[in-house]
């Protein structure tokens, strides 16, 4: 059963791969929406019935390494940009989602096993700390652009 509570976690933990996913692909290659993108298509899983077995679970399939390299491939079409934007967010949320006690099967189909350090990558302490870093970041990106505005 899906609780409210649940429903909140789970939009923080979105939002969170969304503005990592923005400012990695902001920073590294002036992509933000790719970042969001690759930061969030992971979870598309959420949306499978609860009734699926692995891999078409909840950190299944689309939390593989697989998974990324055909999501940057498709994103490549588009751009180099694009796909680097996609490949920093995607990323991304595979190591985060690797510091929960739950891990990715990162490299499945070759391995089942789940990978991971379980330091609380999603605990409230931990989602304010990322959500700090990327503000910082974002912010002095902003202001050096400013700068450099202002020197011309």
């Amino acid at each position: 059963m899906v609780t409210l509570s649940h429903l909140g976690y789970l939009a923080a933990a979105i939002a969170t791969h969304a503005l990592v996913g923005y400012t990695l692909g902001t920073l590294a290659f002036d992509a933000p929406r790719a970042g969001v993108i690759g930061g969030v298509v992971a979870d598309i899983d959420l949306l499978l019935p609860l009734a699926w077995e692995f891999p078409l679970t909840h950190r299944g399939l689309t939390h593989t390494a697989l998974v990324v390299g055909a999501a940057v491939a498709v994103a490549a079409t588009r751009s180099r940009a694009a796909a680097g934007g996609v490949g920093v967010g995607y990323a991304s949320h595979l190591l985060i989602d690797s510091t929960t006690p739950m891990g990715v099967p990162l490299f499945y189909p070759l391995s089942t096993a789940h990978v991971g350090v379980p330091v609380g990558g999603h605990s409230r302490p931990a989602t304010a700390v990322l959500w700090l870093c990327c503000l910082a970041a974002l912010w002095v990106r902003k202001r050096r652009f400013a700068d450099r505005r202002a020197d011309e």
